[in-house]
């Protein structure tokens, strides 16, 4: 992005299993210049004190390291909606553009 954040995101095709009933394995990471996430959506691990048998599918919020919430999968174009709504709201509340470019160097 201009100001320097990055926009990472990662997915795959996995086997359906209750924890992954979408068959997708996937993480949106919005992260900061220095590469420390920001906020995120992920299905890699439970969230902190779920059973196994729960979904995976979590967010990482503002400001809360290291802590998980549930993620209400509906779709994977839900998914990349809610997480692309997030980052222009945040970087609307600091005041910094949510404008990206093109890195040739990165493609």
């Amino acid at each position: 992005m201009v100001n320097g954040w990055q926009v990472v995101i990662r997915a795959d095709w996995v086997d359906q299993t209750d924890q992954q009933p979408h068959c997708l394995d996937y993480a949106l990471i919005l992260q900061d210049e220095r590469g420390e996430r920001i906020f995120g959506y992920d299905n890699a691990h439970a969230f902190d004190g779920a059973a196994p048998e729960d979904r995976w599918d979590h967010e990482h919020k503002v400001g809360q390291t290291g802590q998980r919430y549930p993620y209400m999968f509906v779709s994977a174009a839900q998914l990349i909606t809610d997480f692309f709504d997030k980052v222009v709201k945040h970087c609307e509340a600091c005041g910094v553009s949510s404008e990206f470019f093109v890195d040739d160097e990165h493609e």
